[in-house]
């Protein structure tokens, strides 16, 4: 017995570890320095990362164990010579430090990592390597070589043309194996290598530029397939482009525009045998020199010239003859300190074909249909020698598109050249040295050019995709298209602002918040770090940074803004891919940029004034104009950078922490804290009661501002924190005031508010104007820009119409935050520890025009996607959660057991949501939004759109009733525009038990033969519209060439008590031509009948339902003129047979609003309507009735007026006699109401609660609310069904159904037709 339980314990031992092993979890994605494989390392210490990969849910990391090893035979027999890390407990599975063995220049590592997991542990991932770079200048070999001067046919001047320089050597290898061989190369400005005749690596226009006075940047190869070995014979030849290096512009502005030198090379080849022993080849006198080649010029702003009568043949391969070619020159050294490059080259990255391919005489023009930057690659089947081809790149056409407009090229003259030689046969060729920003083409010199004959190249930084995102708002996702467009063609080795005109230079105001955004769709943070690098390299003695890093512009401005980009892209990188490097290294510059602009810059009263940009590029007042001349308009460029200051000293104060520095961060914010209060004191305007208004309204608030009041002023302390507590929500009404009202609903911002905008006012929970900004598609908005053909983004809000010669096609500083936006705000994306090791998943769910979005983003850790998709009312959401992370997520519900997911635990209630703590794995949650939470929302059962969309762009006027059987039915009149003929009614139903409404049907038009005798009634002539402009109802018969058509409107349904159901409705050009008319249905609303018109002089009811009392149909109505508004009844006493007016019914005495002293400014609307003529005091303006019915059989009809209040007028027998208008103290904006009376007596009433103001003829259609009163006098707002400021929430309908509940229906910003189901028993 004691053997067996020996024997039972040993077989547990001996399977033990495969129980431990993680059937389903991997290791992945080995990276260095967040590189694949990379080369030319030439840090002491390299950092490693991995992801774990798993289907199964809750994958952590609990410890790991790396080894490094000199070769891969021992990595592969799991001897970590270099270093074998043991086993680490942690979950750390990024930037994990090398912490082995001293490495060596040009050294080979391998390496390989096992993670121990709560899943258990993984076997050993697949080998990764990384190569050493040369530690320091001490280990490169050679000289610098190249030719130092002109030739004599190049030419230096403001169009400079300098022929390339083609170098080349020989060498014989040692009659070993090799074991491996490496090239270093550092080719100023650009190079291209080649070995034996094949060219080494794809990037294009390498290397990166950088400021060569400080910094060169040498590339690394693995070169051991292309080396001949065994005592072979082998050639080196490298192609020199000119780059920056030798810059575009020579001996033009010298004090603006620096030089750097000729272009020139150094090279290392190093050849390691596998006996030990090792060969060097170096860059030296002995190679040869020529400049003699096919590139005769290469010039990025120009373009390049290209003559292959002068190609060299087979000079990159062993055994050519160079005797005629010079002797390279030992030159002058570039000054900068040779470094490793560890942001990715540029590379073809995709190719396009034409779009469209025409051809004008001698002429091609070919459109891509996309902007963008590369080159163009053309075939050449066949040419005579000499014939030169020329390709003109621009990113506009004019006359038509027959010509290129290149006005906004300015000097860049953006053109490449081939010379033929006679012998092409199908010879590809494309620019080597120089790119272009572009959409159109134009080829001459070629004859029998094709469209396959041409693909355009587009280059960028070899950067991955980094995300995706979709919504189900087009305009949105058309943005996004084109920001990813804009975004990757001004990634050349630096951000730049654009790339197609004589500039495209490293503006820091063009990448500053939005590099967030961009991290998003592109794995950049090795680019912006590097791009911090360039920063810091730049700084002058005294601290001050350039506008432009590197500075090949000396514009050393002291612009605080320019120059926060610095730290805002260290806090990036850091934040989005957990790199803390950048932070660490360019600390002290900061610190010392800061001293700078505090010490030069501070004013008197103690703010910062170093400023020379404002607010950059804001919309201006005129279209032709590049900045504004408006001071209204202009922010304070004081207020700008004390702002700026302050949030930077926050940044540093986080910084300061991050490496442990207390006391530093302490000063940091002390600091802060003495600026936040001088800005205050000098930019905050406090004057409490001044708004117009006296219940609060978002429109109207109070005079607490910043600035002189611009979005902008007040934007930049609301995002920053410097508003004091007292005054936030005054200075959120008046961001709100200044889009919604001054500027109409749109983009009012430069550079600086933009980058703040989008994610603020989600902050403060106004999503909704976030959505309208985003979404717009009208002057100034990204969608203008859609609107008008763009295919990236334009450097100009009114790009279209501006002076061309600041007014790029493909820029990107004016996207701002929105891209941040769309992954942070509406995905959910937020870190909330760096590089997203714990999400926080919090969309704004708020937005109810937004009814999905997708998105996914690759993080260090491995993908996270976020999908949703909701109504009103309900939302289904899919997440993915990397392994090794964990999230928390926000769910629109305040219900505790709202998930039932074993894995996923509730932790607390904030706001209106549940948050929920969530392991990493794939997740659905299925969830219910109580329609009720939000303020004063108590009561709202059921929240929907009768449609989310429909071939028409605009609705109004809806109305609403319930049929015998429970079910409802609306109709509105739908069209491009109120008036417009194509107006129809259109119809919705909801059958009872339904969750959904129908989509939208067309019940009736305004459609009339002009052969029918009833045309004539609807002053239908042969003048009128075409029927064709519109859709036509199916009970049109007849020849429709021969139709005509006007717009209908204000249906108006109507269920007779066990007879039809009624749809009354107008047909006009406006109110004055409006007729009478109705259509008829016998089946609930699913067919209708041929209409009918009403007696001459009558139009049904205006607006609101007819009450049926006694057998009598009362239908209240009204007219409008220059007589004024006056409300009559037309009333039918045998179910609609014979109609008889009462009317028009007496009114009070009252001065229209209009008319009043004004004092407030106007809201403005889509509401057309008559204009008032004369002045004084005049009989009540009122129109659209809506009847209640008293318990002691009186009626009393409450009307929409022009004079700032609801009318009423009484009746006591049935109809007959009404008394006069009054005005009751109860809020109109002049606009249209409803209201009930319910079975238990109480009167309801549906209504915009404001008055409109002095001055002005009609108030904002927002809020949209719910008053009760018991006598029809006195009432009480009970309800908010909509708040949002974005106008307009009106015309509502309201009746009860059978069960007591309330059904409203009303036109939801013009857009859509909003259903709301009310419970008045749940008011709290």
């Amino acid at each position: 017995m004691h053997i067996m339980k020996k024997q039972v314990l040993l077989i547990i031992l001996l399977a033990l570890p495969l129980w431990l092993k993680a059937a389903d979890v991997s290791v992945t994605g080995l990276r260095t320095e967040q590189m694949v494989d990379p080369m030319g390392l030439d840090t002491a210490v390299p950092r490693m990362s991995w992801r774990l990969e798993s289907s199964q849910r809750n994958v952590m990391q609990t410890a790991y164990r790396i080894l490094v090893a000199s070769s891969p035979e021992l990595l592969a027999q799991d001897k970590g010579d270099l270093w074998d890390s043991g086993k680490v407990e942690s979950d750390a599975s990024v930037w994990i430090p090398y912490e082995g063995k001293r490495l060596k220049s040009n050294q080979r590592v391998y390496w390989k990592v096992r993670s121990y997991t709560n899943r258990g542990e993984t076997e050993w991932s697949e080998p990764a390597r990384w190569g050493m770079g040369p530690l320091g200048e001490i280990h490169w070999g050679g000289r610098w070589i190249g030719w130092d001067a002109a030739f004599a046919w190049d030419r230096e001047d403001s169009h400079s043309r300098l022929s390339s320089r083609y170098l080349r050597t020989e060498f014989k290898t040692q009659a070993k194996e090799i074991k491996y061989a490496t090239l270093h190369l550092c080719g100023l400005g650009m190079y291209e290598l080649f070995i034996n005749g094949q060219r080494i690596g794809d990037q294009v226009l390498a290397p990166a530029p950088s400021d060569y006075r400080r910094t060169v940047l040498y590339n690394s190869f693995d070169v051991t397939k292309q080396v001949a070995g065994g005592n072979a014979d082998n050639a080196i030849g490298v192609t020199l482009g000119n780059g920056r290096f030798y810059t575009m512009r020579q001996n033009y502005k010298p004090y603006k525009i620096p030089t750097f030198g000729y272009p020139k090379l150094r090279l290392n080849l190093i050849i390691e045998y596998t006996d030990g022993s090792i060969q060097r080849i170096n860059s030296d006198e002995k190679w040869r020199l020529t400049a003699q080649g096919p590139i005769r010029s290469n010039n990025e702003y120009d373009g390049e010239i290209y003559d292959a009568r002068m190609e060299l043949g087979n000079w990159t391969q062993p055994g050519y003859d160079d005797s005629k070619w010079l002797k390279a020159q030992r030159v002058s050294l570039p000054y900068g300190t040779l470094r490793g490059n560890t942001a990715p080259n540029m590379k073809v990255m995709k190719t396009l074909k034409p779009a469209v391919f025409k051809q004008y005489g001698n002429r091609y023009m070919i459109d891509f249909g996309q902007n963008m930057a590369g080159w163009v690659r053309i075939n050449i089947a066949k040419a005579a020698a000499g014939d030169t081809i020329c390709i003109r790149y621009a990113e506009r056409v004019k006359n038509d598109g027959t010509e290129l407009d290149v006005e906004n090229l300015r000097h860049s003259q953006s053109t490449d050249y081939y010379i033929c030689n006679g012998k092409e046969n199908n010879t590809s060729w494309s620019s080597r040295f120089s790119y272009h920003g572009f959409q159109y083409v134009e080829v001459t010199g070629y004859k029998n050019l094709k469209a396959e004959d041409l693909v355009a190249e587009v280059v960028y930084d070899d950067l991955e995709d980094n995300g995706t995102f979709e919504c189900s708002n087009d305009i949105m996702n058309r943005v996004y298209r084109n920001a990813w467009w804009g975004i990757s063609s001004n990634y050349k080795g630096v951000p730049l602002d654009c790339p197609q005109r004589d500039e495209r230079q490293p503006w820091l105001g063009d990448h500053a918040m939005g590099t967030w955004g961009e991290s998003f769709l592109f794995n950049n943070g090795n680019t912006y770090a590097k791009w911090a690098d360039d920063i810091r390299e730049a700084q002058r003695e005294d601290g001050c940074i350039p506008d432009i890093c590197p500075a090949y512009y000396n514009y050393y401005t002291s612009e605080m803004t320019w120059s926060s980009t610095f730290p805002v892209i260290c806090d990036m990188v850091y934040e989005q891919f957990g790199n803390i490097e950048p932070i660490r290294k360019n600390y002290a510059a900061i610190k010392k940029w800061m001293h700078h602009i505090r010490s030069e810059f501070t004013t008197k009263d103690g703010v910062i004034n170093a400023d020379k940009y404002g607010d950059w590029c804001m919309p201006p007042e005129s279209p032709e104009l590049i900045h504004s001349q408006d001071p209204a308009r202009k922010t304070d460029g004081a207020l700008i950078a004390t702002a700026y200051y302050y949030k930077v000293s926050q940044m540093l104060a986080k910084f300061a922490r991050l490496q442990g520095l207390e006391d530093e961060a302490k000063e940091f914010e002390k600091d802060a804290a003495k600026i936040k209060d001088c800005f205050n004191a000098r930019f905050l305007t406090v004057k409490k009661g001044t708004s117009p208004v006296q219940m609060p309204h978002v429109l109207y608030p109070d005079s607490i501002f910043y600035g002189n009041n611009t979005v902008t002023a007040n934007i930049l302390p609301l995002a920053f924190d410097m508003v004091p507590e007292a005054y936030r929500e005054e200075v959120e009404k008046n961001v709100i005031t200044g889009i919604i009202t001054r500027n109409k609903g749109h983009i009012s911002s430069g550079v600086i508010g933009m980058n703040w905008m989008m994610r603020e006012l989600t902050r403060m929970g106004r999503g909704d104007v976030a959505f309208l900004l985003a979404s717009n598609k009208t002057y100034p908005s990204y969608g203008y820009m859609i609107e008008k053909g763009a295919t990236a983004i334009w450097e100009l809000w009114n790009g279209d119409t501006a002076n061309r010669w600041m007014n790029s096609c493909n820029h990107v500083m004016i996207l701002g935050d929105l891209l941040t936006w769309y992954f942070r705000d509406l995905a959910g994306f937020n870190p909330a520890q760096p590089a997203y090791k714990q999400i926080i998943f919090k969309p704004d769910f708020s937005i109810q025009e937004l009814s999905y979005v997708k998105a996914s983003h690759n993080t260090l850790y491995g993908k996270m996607i976020s999908n949703w998709k909701k109504t009103l009312t309900h939302l289904e959401w899919d997440i993915t959660i990397p392994c090794n992370t964990t999230a928390l997520v926000y769910l629109p519900t305040l219900d505790e057991k709202a998930v039932k997911d074993k894995d996923v635990t509730f932790v607390r209630r904030e706001g209106n949501s549940t948050v929920w703590s969530v392991p990493s794995g794939n997740y659905h949650f299925s969830v219910s939004m109580d329609p009720s939470l939000g303020k004063n929302r108590a009561g709202i059962v059921e929240d929907q759109f009768l449609y989310e969309q429909a071939s028409f762009p605009e609705c109004h006027g809806a109305t609403i009733v319930e049929l015998k059987n429970g079910d409802l039915v609306a109709s509105f009149f739908g069209g491009t525009k109120e008036r417009n003929p194509d107006c129809c009614i259109w119809v919705c139903r909801k059958p009872k038990g339904a969750t959904e409404w129908s989509a939208p049907y067309l019940a009736a038009d305004g459609v009339f033969s002009l052969d029918d005798p009833q045309a004539v009634l609807a002053g239908i002539t042969a003048e009128s519209t075409p029927a064709d402009a519109g859709p036509v109802a199916s009970t049109f018969k007849g020849d429709k060439s021969r139709a005509r058509r006007k717009a209908c409107w204000n249906p108006v349904l109507f269920q007779i008590p066990g007879g039809d159901l009624i749809l009354f409705y107008k047909i006009g050009l406006k109110v004055a031509d409006w007729s009478g008319w109705l259509v008829r249905s016998k089946d609930g609303g699913k067919t209708w009948s041929q209409r009918e018109p009403l007696p001459k002089g009558f139009l049904g009811p205006i607006k609101n339902k007819p009450e049926y009392v006694d057998g009598r149909i009362i239908c209240p109505s009204s007219t409008e003129g220059d007589g004024g508004w006056r409300i009559h009844f037309e009333i039918l006493d045998d179910k609609g047979k014979t109609w008889k007016m009462v009317g028009p019914v007496e009114a009070e005495m009252s001065v229209p609003t209009a008319l009043r002293k004004a004092n407030a400014a106007n809201v403005d609307d889509q509401e057309g309507g008559e204009a008032i003529k004369g002045e004084g005091e005049k009989p009540i303006y009122a129109i659209q009735p809506s009847i209640l019915r008293h318990k002691d059989g009186r009626l009393q009809v409450l009307c929409r007026t022009r004079n700032a209040q609801i009318a009423t007028s009484w009746s006591s027998d049935n109809g007959e006699t009404w008394s006069k208008v009054t005005l009751l103290d109860v809020p109109n904006n002049n606009s249209g109401t409803d209201a009930v009376t319910m079975k238990d007596g109480r009167h309801v009433l549906i209504y915009n609660d404001f008055s409109t103001l002095p001055g002005t003829p009609k108030g904002p259609r927002t809020p949209l609310c719910v008053a009760v009163s018991d006598d029809g006098i006195h009432w009480k707002n009970v309800m908010t069904l909509e708040d949002s400021p974005i106008s307009q929430y009106s015309y509502p309908s309201i009746i009860q159904g059978k069960d007591g509940k309330l059904h409203a229906v009303y036109t939801w910003r013009r857009q859509r037709v909003a259903y709301k189901e009310l419970d008045l028993s749940k008011l709290k």
